[in-house]
């Protein structure tokens, strides 16, 4: 159908086409990245597009509800969904495959599709890559983790880093020390994930909370910074085991990197938790160079495969591939064989022993007058398939 003002070729909002150079650039950092997943032991698998909308949202993934379009399956009469995120179908894989005690590893590469942008003019249809860990408690999970995210943003051409941690049960612990009922609990820490911090004063006071909740959250407020801030933290809020262990967790990732990327940049903000009911541990965002939003992000989750029957340790990341190629600049690395039109069997030997040595091959149709030097070199094309004594050989073009 076709209206006056929005004609039939025009694409919904948040989708575009994605034209030759932009694919070819996208399927090779898609390889590339798998490829090094595979090395580091996580096997890709390949989830459905569409499953039943409560294993989609179930448990911890609830927060993707507003994310997620939502159709009638028309076999079953139940509702589906269109995956918004990939990490809960891997644990639903990981909960319905895994062995009890087995340390897995999992990959997975394509596109979600979102009802609605995560920003302003963004795509509602990321291509997601991605890796989970599963079976692994500690923060050396998360340290793996964490160095497979900056490993796979450097193979993608983000030279320099800004890695920013923070840990979700720092937060939570200053909730639940303040013996909140469950409703008031999230009200608390939702005011505290938008950074509302004039708003959290007001919070605790009108709910008759105690001096020392509120000074513990105007310290939190605060912390934000390099490595010293976790030594700030111990000394302030160290009279609560939970964020000691935490703290803990996070030295540990903190110095392991360093001493693995001695050039990368962390920061920490202890007071972030988004999706602090998705998440339930450390949490990362990574950052390039005149970038305002993350490149890629990632935590723990260990509750999510509890709604699958399995709660299984669990940490990874994800990104998206679209805006890593954005401003990568076209190029192409094989060379481009122009090669006459005809069907000589010698040609086509010719044709096909260069397409076997890795070279673009692209045969002239009987159109008219064969291209002169000029005008190949301005197609593109590097040498020309030409007949000799000794047959069809390439030979360069070179301008005249």
């Amino acid at each position: 159908m076709r209206t006056e003002n929005h004609p039939a070729w025009l694409l919904p909002s948040g989708f575009e086409d994605i034209l030759p150079a932009r694919t070819e650039a996208l399927e090779h950092c898609r390889r590339s990245l798998l490829d090094r997943y595979a090395l580091w032991g996580y096997r890709q698998v390949t989830p459905p597009l569409v499953e039943h909308l409560e294993s989609l949202l179930t448990g911890s993934a609830a927060d993707l509800d507003l994310q997620t379009w939502k159709l009638l399956d028309q076999d079953s009469g139940r509702l589906v969904g269109l995956r918004s995120d990939m990490t809960p179908q891997m644990a639903r894989i990981d909960a319905q495959t895994s062995a009890s005690g087995e340390v897995r590893r999992l990959a997975y590469a394509g596109t979600v599709l979102r009802a609605r942008p995560d920003l302003l003019g963004g795509s509602r249809a990321p291509f997601q890559v991605g890796a989970e860990l599963f079976g692994v408690g500690g923060p050396e999970g998360d340290l793996e983790v964490l160095s497979l995210m900056v490993e796979s943003l450097r193979a993608c051409g983000v030279p320099h880093l800004l890695l920013d941690i923070g840990h979700v049960r720092i937060p939570q612990a200053l909730a639940d020390a303040a013996g909140l009922a469950a409703a008031q609990r999230s009200d608390l820490l939702r005011l505290v994930e938008r950074k509302a911090w004039p708003d959290v004063r007001t919070w605790l006071n009108t709910h008759g909370s105690a001096q020392a909740v509120t000074a513990d959250f105007d310290v939190l407020s605060r912390l934000q910074g390099d490595h010293n801030v976790l030594e700030r933290a111990r000394r302030q809020l160290g009279q609560h085991p939970a964020i000691v262990q935490a703290l803990d967790d996070l030295d540990f990732v903190w110095k392991s990197l360093r001493s693995r990327y001695p050039d990368l940049d962390i920061q920490c903000d202890l007071a972030e938790i988004r999706g602090h009911q998705y998440h339930t541990g450390l949490l990362f965002s990574a950052y390039g160079p005149q970038r305002g939003e993350a490149l890629a992000r990632g935590g723990r989750y260990d509750e999510i495969g509890a709604a699958f029957g399995r709660r299984r340790p669990a940490t990874g990341f994800s990104l998206d591939l679209k805006p890593l190629l954005r401003d990568l600049p076209e190029s192409r690395n094989r060379q481009q064989i122009w090669a006459p039109a005809g069907t000589d069997p010698d040609l086509w030997k010719s044709i096909a022993d260069e397409r076997h040595k890795g070279h673009v091959v692209i045969q002239d149709f009987p159109t008219g007058a064969a291209p002169d030097v000029g005008q190949l070199l301005n197609r593109g094309f590097d040498a020309r398939l030409e007949q000799s004594a000794e047959g069809w050989v390439s030979r360069p073009l070179q301008a005249r």
